[in-house]
């Protein structure tokens, strides 16, 4: 199975949630090589526990910076980590029937989508945030194109 991506995550230009954005890949890439390697589903399924706790933990606090500064796309912004969260609630789900190395795809798509939100609608609010006077470092992952 292939890892998430071989780059490091793009910046949003703030060091607790860039901080956070390496973590969860982290997470997700040992989930990802846990199910290659046919660990048994409550060695996995505490991982993926470990996963959604980060996962919420991490949006709640980018929900609050965005509602502190302001952002525009905050309520289209939790809709998206609403969905990850349901797609993560989705695949503790199903491990719970079957082996998660037969729930791959679940998990790929899990881990695609997460990377492409950071790369994507994270990303977007880094910059709006340097548009109002916040630095931001601005580096996207190899293979993306900056914005």
């Amino acid at each position: 199975m292939d890892s998430i991506r071989e780059s490091t995550c793009p910046s949003m230009g703030i060091k607790l949630l860039d901080r956070d954005h390496d973590h969860l890949k982290e997470i997700l890439e040992e989930i990802q090589l846990m199910a290659a390697a046919g660990f048994a589903s409550g060695q996995t399924g505490v991982m993926l526990r470990k996963l959604a706790k980060r996962m919420r933990l991490h949006f709640a606090l980018e929900e609050q910076l965005m509602s502190a500064t302001r952002y525009p796309g905050t309520v289209v912004h939790h809709l998206k980590h609403q969905w990850l969260v349901d797609q993560l609630d989705l695949l503790a789900t199903q491990r719970g029937r079957s082996a998660l190395e037969q729930n791959a795809h679940l998990l790929s798509l899990l881990a695609d989508s997460h990377f492409k939100h950071m790369s994507n609608e994270d990303l977007d609010y880094g910059l709006w945030l340097s548009t109002k006077g916040v630095h931001h470092k601005g580096a996207a992952c190899a293979g993306q194109t900056d914005l």
